[in-house]
């Protein structure tokens, strides 16, 4: 089966009630998703067509929605082996209580302090994690 087919497939399961028309309109690709339905019922596989599913998975990707056509995405394993990132978050003071994490860097590079926990009021603790 092509890409397409497999997108249009994908798209298709979650067009069922309704709630893709009315989030699509918002998210300002209703045109786009008219133009696929339309493709889905003549067969058509063109190059435009690729581009409108792949506006509707950006449209739908900026709101939070991953992986609407392509299905969810990952990174690849890095080179030589099965390694994960590690990166260091702040976790729960008591080990196993919670499984909360929180970032220890903004976007810009700056570390935070650490954050309480809203139960305990105990400062949250710097932890390792897998990715």
């Amino acid at each position: 089966m092509d890409e397409i087919a497999e997108r249009l497939a994908r798209l298709c399961v979650q067009a069922g009630d309704g709630g893709l028309r009315e989030r699509a309109e918002h998210y300002g690709v209703g045109g786009a998703l008219t133009r696929l339905g339309e493709a889905a019922r003549s067969g058509s596989r063109t190059p435009e067509v690729a581009e409108d599913l792949d506006a509707l998975d950006d449209a739908f990707a900026r709101h939070g929605i991953d992986g609407l056509t392509v299905g969810p995405r990952a990174l690849p394993p890095l080179r030589g082996g099965r390694a994960h990132p590690v990166v260091t978050v702040w976790g729960c003071p008591a080990g196993a209580a919670c499984s909360r994490l929180e970032p220890q860097e903004r976007r810009d590079g700056a570390r935070t302090p650490p954050p309480s926990c809203g139960l305990t009021g105990v400062p949250l603790v710097s932890r390792k994690t897998r990715l």
